[in-house]
């Protein structure tokens, strides 16, 4: 479908607000839908601010970049897709969000594991992987497995809404679940077991 235009998108609230991002042209990548970025930024409030945010399967980076400009302190972006990693440099730059931000070109299992390395203390994880493909609960177990989430800190996975999600996790909880049209937001939060 290569040659045909991406949707705009906008970024809805804080210090960037109503900046339109670069978005691929072919329709390969699915951009986290405006309604969706809404609801989940409502629900997570002002615990945001002046958080550690990871951006996994990052795409357009849009969610990351909703993060940075509700106060974020600092999001990694973790994508395998050469496009997609200049579509993120750029739309950084173009919301003057780089020097927040650490941008990785890698599988997210190896994302992952290199977060783990380096002792990362994330206060936010958000997820999209690519629909139907098994790789959400996938995800899940290897975040659960890493000691890269802080004490009270949340998961959030977006899935299809035919994706049957696991709900516990080693010391990940599955405590919330959102339905928008065809996806699901799925919260975890981090528990002593």
């Amino acid at each position: 479908m290569s040659g045909k235009r991406g949707k705009n998108v906008r970024i809805i609230a804080g210090k960037n607000k109503g900046n339109i991002l670069k978005s691929p042209r072919d329709l390969s990548v699915r951009p986290t839908s405006e309604k969706v970025r809404e609801a989940l930024f409502d629900i997570l409030g002002i615990s945001v601010r002046e958080t550690c945010f990871l951006d996994l399967f990052a795409g357009t980076g849009a969610v990351g970049i909703e993060a940075l400009s509700r106060g974020a302190r600092e999001v990694i972006f973790v994508e395998k897709e050469l496009k997609c990693i200049k579509i993120i440099k750029n739309n950084l730059e173009k919301t003057g969000n780089s020097q927040n931000a650490v941008v990785y070109k890698i599988d997210f299992l190896f994302g992952l594991k290199l977060l783990g390395k380096k002792n990362c203390q994330l206060d936010h994880i958000f997820l999209d992987p690519p629909y139907n493909r098994g790789l959400i609960n996938i995800s899940l177990l290897e975040i659960s497995k890493l000691p890269i989430l802080r004490h009270n800190g949340l998961v959030i996975a977006q899935h299809y809404k035919k994706e049957k999600v696991m709900e516990n996790i080693n010391n990940l909880k599955l405590f919330n679940q959102r339905i928008y049209g065809e996806c699901y937001l799925s919260f975890y939060e981090y528990v002593n077991i």
